[in-house]
């Protein structure tokens, strides 16, 4: 029985001009087929299954980002949220001689001090015209020469060694008159799509973009400065340092609003505020 290691099949996502190889911390590609049975008049049991929706698929990873070079889900996310515009292209997305073109669905990440950054992605696939999601079969990449791994190593961010690890105070975020130090950070952003199909393809031909819904789950200590409680929308950055400090991701949330607010302590602990804040694009 033959075996593929991960480190053969890195994923690469393909972006207009822009080509980015990530060796991920897993990655999962599922299948779905929307069958709607078929039941005649007089006749016991099912006829037939039909089709109710065209095949979807989907892919999912995990990975930690690097500080420099290309990121293009970054590059997608922040371009999708700020756009006026219905349409939208999708992403190549590679892995193992297993190819689709995909719509980015969630983007989030997790930050703690001194660990690791770590994003989960997921995009959908949904195929174009007359072609399927998802097409090739699993195979191992061949790498030629030692230059190779040596610059797939320095391009992707993965292991507990990436440069993008939090240090002691990992984040802060700041509105228009206040700033908090931030302990932890949960922020995830989801987008909404509707698929335009043509009588005769089962597939879409193009893709309407709707709606994104961005939400930051941080804590800070409470001796800190925090972020006010107001119930009013504000313009928040939250901005990521590396252990270097010299390197950082800025996150902007536009008309965010700080949904709730929650102050707990306990024996042997420090009293901690943790916030929701919302934003809708």
């Amino acid at each position: 029985m033959a075996s593929i290691r991960y480190d053969k099949i890195p994923l690469t996502l393909e972006f207009g001009a822009n080509t980015e190889k990530i060796i991920a911390y897993d990655c999962s590609l599922s299948q779905a087929a929307d069958l709607q049975p078929v039941r005649a008049i007089g006749f016991r049991g099912v006829s037939e299954q039909t089709p109710q929706g065209a095949r979807t698929s989907s892919v999912s990873f995990s990975y930690t980002p690097v500080l420099t070079g290309t990121n293009i889900i970054n590059e997608i996310a922040s371009g999708l949220k700020n756009s006026r515009a219905s349409q939208t292209s999708g992403v190549s997305i590679k892995f193992g001689g297993v190819s689709g073109e995909g719509l980015l669905s969630s983007y989030s990440l997790n930050l703690a001090p001194y660990s690791p950054a770590q994003c989960s992605v997921n995009f959908e696939l949904f195929g174009s015209g007359q072609n399927i999601p998802v097409s090739g079969e699993l195979k191992s990449q061949t790498v030629s020469r030692s230059s190779d791994v040596q610059a797939l190593a320095s391009n992707v961010g993965h292991s507990a060694f990436s440069s993008f690890m939090a240090g002691q105070s990992p984040a802060t975020i700041s509105s228009e008159d206040s700033t908090g130090i931030l302990q932890s950070v949960d922020y995830s952003i989801n987008f909404e799509y509707e698929p335009v199909y043509k009588l005769g393809q089962e597939f879409p031909s193009s893709f309407l973009y709707h709606a994104a819904t961005e939400e930051a789950r941080v804590t800070e200590n409470v001796h800190e400065t925090g972020i006010s409680f107001t119930g009013k929308n504000e313009n928040f950055q939250l901005k990521v340092k590396s252990l270097d400090n010299n390197s950082e991701m800025q996150i902007n949330m536009e008309r965010a609003v700080v949904d709730n607010s929650q102050i707990s302590a306990g024996a042997n602990g420090i009293a901690e505020t943790s916030k929701t804040l919302r934003s809708f694009y």
